[in-house]
């Protein structure tokens, strides 16, 4: 029964732009002036906890992932590369039925390259009482963190019940569960799941804050292989179907074949696909702060807690005049002076082909640029 991890990084951080792109995607970039890439720093943080770590991504960025990865440690061929992005439903199904076909017994957990965690021990904690409650109840398994805001752009799990008690759970016959499995799962309180809501409003996620009963969406995520490969057949057979094939394709060196298979296969994310429609989720409350770095408020607000802002709260990066400002994110990598002044609460982003100006309670509309630059087919923005 080996532990695997697989990190997530094959998006685009279109979040972020005008500073992250296809080419330089978020988890491609630094949190801070330590220049270690949220990519590297998360490898690192899951390094010691299991027995194979492993990035999967796309295959247009596997090469650059490599690289950084071989840099935190990390042998050759721990990249698994989509060979078209189909988001992290496919995704996850194609690695998930690789590792399970070299270890049939293998317990995974999933974890994103590009959030933002306070507290690695904590962090850790977390990801190994998910796997651990994931055995307990040959079930899947979610982590959860306990809202600061009334958040509108994240997604949450509802939990309902008192915490549940590991020595409540008895194995099926063949499936002994590991006691350090159960001591993991015990450290950590976790709770039946009642349900997933995708950012909801203002006024619905204040009561989610006031009523205890609402964690915010990790996206992180544990399960046995063999109950993962169950729980994706029912919910899709066909996907499930195709995503055997091309990892049956690709064991046999048939990449060709395994490109035209999985180009065929719908994009939708693992949390729709497989764990908003399993009834048997436990969700595992994290002791951490956490954050999924998806805006420009989000990154300003990181880089304060690591200690890069100045006395007026000001996330300042490049060539920056600041005057009377307070609250802002200014970053000037257009090779040329950024002024601002008398402003509060503003994004101002230069990156020498575009610059964007908004305010930071609007974070949330960056994608509507990328949109439009969509629609318009200027992808050398993009």
């Amino acid at each position: 029964m080996g532990y695997h991890i697989l990190v997530l990084a094959g998006g685009s951080g279109t979040r972020l732009w005008p500073l992250s792109r296809a080419g330089v995607p978020k988890h491609l970039m630094p949190l801070d002036a330590s220049g270690v890439t949220l990519l590297r720093a998360t490898v690192e943080r899951v390094l010691p906890l299991a027995d194979s770590v492993r990035v999967v991504t796309t295959a247009t960025q596997a090469e650059t992932c490599g690289r950084v990865v071989s840099e935190a440690g990390l042998p050759a061929g721990s990249v698994i590369a989509e060979p078209e992005p189909r988001g992290t439903g496919p995704a996850l199904g194609l690695a998930n039925a690789l590792i399970a076909h070299d270890d049939p017994d293998a317990v995974i957990s999933s974890v994103h390259a590009d959030h933002e965690i306070d507290d690695g021990d904590a962090f850790r904690a977390a990801v190994l009482a998910a796997a651990g409650w994931a055995v307990v109840t040959q079930g899947l398994a979610t982590v959860g963190v306990t809202p600061t805001h009334p958040s509108t752009g994240l997604g949450y799990v509802a939990f309902e019940g008192p915490p549940l008690d590991p020595e409540g759970w008895h194995p099926p016959p063949g499936a002994p569960v590991p006691e350090a499995r159960r001591a993991a799962a015990a450290a950590v309180p976790a709770f039946r799941a009642a349900g997933f809501v995708e950012k909801p409003s203002r006024e619905i996620a204040q009561a989610y804050l006031d009523g205890g009963h609402h964690l915010w969406n990790s996206g992180l995520f544990a399960w046995p292989a063999a109950i993962f490969a169950e729980e994706l057949a029912i919910a899709d057979a066909h996907l499930a179907e195709q995503v055997a094939g091309v990892a049956e394709a690709r064991r046999r060196g048939r990449e060709a074949e395994a490109a035209s298979l999985y180009a065929e296969i719908e994009a939708v994310p693992v949390d729709t696909l497989v764990f908003e429609r399993t009834r048997r989720l436990t969700v595992v409350r994290g002791g951490f702060s956490w954050s999924d770095l998806g805006s420009f408020a989000d990154l300003r607000d990181a880089r304060r807690r690591a200690g890069g802002a100045d006395g007026a709260g000001n996330v300042l990066e490049g060539d920056v005049i600041a005057l009377d400002t307070t609250g802002s994110f200014v970053a000037a990598r257009g090779g040329r002076l950024v002024a601002v002044v008398g402003v509060e609460g503003l994004a101002v982003v230069d990156s020498g082909d575009a610059l964007l100006v908004l305010p930071l309670d609007q974070s949330q509309r960056v994608r509507e640029v990328v949109e439009r630059l969509r629609a318009e087919g200027r992808s050398d923005l993009l």
